[in-house]
């Protein structure tokens, strides 16, 4: 897997999101695409840098594109780790969905991949995500993944 390719622009693991199309299970894909009204052979993804871009984009954003993945094209980057602005407000937490969507650990996982490197946060970016969405995740410990890759 190329973690570069692999990592949205906002520091999302594709690679670890249960719409990637590798992990998606078909009654997901049907739940999903009742909700937002599309088919559910649309639903997989294939990642936020594929050439279709992330499942959600047009949808939720009514055409309009990620405005994180719009900000990090226009200025050249791979993510936002590396922008002067980082982190901004385009990386706040979603609150309405916070127990669905991984997005309240954008910023965490692009402070990681700064202070580590991209290749270090793909390690453990999957215990981040399993963790946050158990409720056992407690940020400030992140030595306390290392207990559960054993």
């Amino acid at each position: 897997m190329d973690i570069r390719q692999m990592t949205a622009p906002c520091g999302l693991g594709c690679f670890a999101c249960a719409y990637y199309k590798e992990n998606i299970t078909e009654e997901l894909a049907e739940q999903t695409g009742k909700h937002l009204g599309v088919e559910a052979k649309d639903i997989p993804c294939e990642g936020c840098r594929s050439e279709k871009g992330c499942s959600f984009e047009m949808p939720l954003t009514c055409g309009k594109g990620c405005i994180t993945k719009n900000c990090v094209e226009e200025k050249g980057l791979h993510n936002c780790s590396e922008c002067e602005e980082f982190p901004c407000e385009n990386l706040m937490p979603v609150a309405d969905m916070a127990d669905g969507a991984p997005h309240n650990t954008k910023v965490y996982n692009l402070s990681r991949i700064k202070l580590n490197g991209i290749e270090a946060w793909g390690e453990e970016a999957v215990q981040i995500q399993k963790k946050y969405f158990n409720g056992k995740f407690v940020y400030g410990t992140a030595p306390a993944l290392e207990e559960d890759k054993k």
